[in-house]
């Protein structure tokens, strides 16, 4: 059966989708530009979300930023994700054990986007942003969940994405890729060494929903010299073992 789609709801998404942490304000000839649309459209459009609370206009600068809607409406979405309340307690207890900070990621438009965290009260630590998306092929939250894709899957990912290099450590190649995955299944969690942040390693694990898909992973980030040789396994152990329990909680059985 063929979809029917609304071109008028279908341009107000195409609209709202522009407007991201790196450009979080836009304006209507911007718009127009990027997305081809005639300015007089784009303006209808905007003075409706506008009313309806859903953006706001800067009348400094005659730019449109998200309004306060999508906070309430993203506060439910939040609110009601069981995922987030299992991990909650497991993310709170491995934040403690380690005093390092610990978030919760999940796959979103071909990167990981934290949703819940606990940082560390050390004084040098990793930082959270909740709701910021961040690559897949470089960070262990992302891989612990790449790994775990299908081949077209991954293809469209590094198709789409690319391989971008942050550091001397970070894998530039499908090839080199798909070797991390194999090593990411088989000790059943992934490391970060300094590939997306000089001095920052992290550790992921994967979780699972019943079905026993990988939809999120749980990580653990710290300075280098404190995540270190000596105590990486240590971490690692017990970051598999909370996202199993996570797993578990979720409904997945792993007998």
């Amino acid at each position: 059966m063929e979809k029917k789609i609304n071109k008028s709801i279908e341009r107000a998404l195409q609209i709202l989708e522009l407007f991201n942490l790196e450009k979080p304000e836009w304006g209507v000839t911007e718009i127009s530009k990027a997305l081809n649309i005639y300015k007089s459209n784009v303006h209808n459009v905007l003075t409706t979300l506008a009313e309806r609370g859903f953006v706001k206009k800067d009348p400094k600068t005659d730019k449109y930023k998200l309004g306060i809607k999508f906070f309430e409406l993203g506060s439910v979405v939040i609110k009601n994700m069981d995922l987030r309340k299992i991990a909650h307690p497991y993310i709170e207890k491995l934040s403690k054990e380690f005093n390092e900070t610990v978030h919760l990621g999940v796959l979103d438009k071909g990167r990981v986007v934290s949703i819940e965290g606990e940082e560390s009260d050390k004084g040098l630590c990793s930082h959270i942003e909740i709701g910021r998306g961040t690559p897949l092929h470089c960070t262990a939250v992302g891989k612990a969940i790449m790994a775990y894709l299908s081949e077209d899957e991954v293809s469209l990912i590094v198709k789409e994405k690319g391989l971008e290099k942050f550091t001397e450590n970070t894998i530039t190649t499908k090839k080199d890729l798909e070797n991390e995955f194999k090593k990411v299944r088989e000790q059943g969690y992934a490391v970060d060494n300094m590939e997306h942040e000089e001095g920052v390693r992290c550790v992921a694990g994967p979780i699972r929903d019943y079905t026993g898909k990988v939809i999120a992973s749980m990580s653990i980030s710290g300075p280098a010299f404190r995540m270190n040789e000596s105590n990486i396994r240590e971490i690692a152990k017990k970051v598999k073992k909370y996202c199993d329990s996570i797993s578990e909680e979720m409904g997945y059985s792993f007998n």
